[in-house]
């Protein structure tokens, strides 16, 4: 039997994945993984940690720096001659089914995080935070693992971050990318 909650796995997925966070510091020379971005809704992060959101928050609810994700699109990536896929030796009826995301990284002016550069500790805010939370988040998307899922994923495209910069209404550094998972969708 076909599951039927891809949407949701993948969306959870994502959202986990960012919470738990390995970012790239640098100790001794070597760059590690380090779990970091833990902070739930609501509680202010402590050094090192970023809120992530699986929706848009209230404007009481948000702290910074956070990390927001939206579903932005969903549906038919591409279908077959009578709607038929092969799946393993048996055909099955279906389509390759792709779901969009929009993640938002933002910074407010009272962010900072220490980060270990190999020669010691430095505070991040502002738009280096900024730019340190873009390559991180990337390296997460990037890296994120769907072997345990009950479909197949066939691909995922990471559009890169846009609209990078600082707003003046809100006083927060802000950037946006884009993540389209493709799967098959049998049923």
């Amino acid at each position: 039997m076909a599951d039927i909650d891809h949407l949701n796995f993948i969306e959870r997925k994502l959202i986990d994945k960012l919470r738990e966070g390995e970012y790239n510091t640098i100790t001794a020379g070597n760059i590690a993984k380090t779990n970091a971005w833990v902070a739930g809704a609501g509680t202010p992060p402590t050094n090192g940690e970023v809120a992530v959101y699986g929706q848009f928050p209230t404007t009481a609810e948000t702290v910074y720096p956070c990390i927001i994700t939206e579903m932005a699109a969903n549906g038919i990536e591409e279908q077959f001659m009578g709607q038929k896929m092969t799946s393993g030796s048996s055909t099955q009826v279906g389509e390759l089914y792709g779901v969009a995301f929009n993640i938002f990284v933002s910074v407010d002016r009272d962010s900072s995080m220490s980060v270990d550069t190999g020669s010691g500790a430095e505070t991040y805010k502002e738009r280096r935070l900024l730019n340190y939370l873009m390559l991180n988040v990337a390296n997460v998307l990037m890296d994120i693992d769907f072997t345990e899922a009950t479909f197949n994923v066939i691909e995922r495209h990471f559009s890169g971050f846009r609209d990078i910069g600082y707003n003046p209404d809100l006083e927060t550094w802000n950037a946006i990318c884009s993540m389209v998972v493709v799967f098959k969708n049998t049923r």
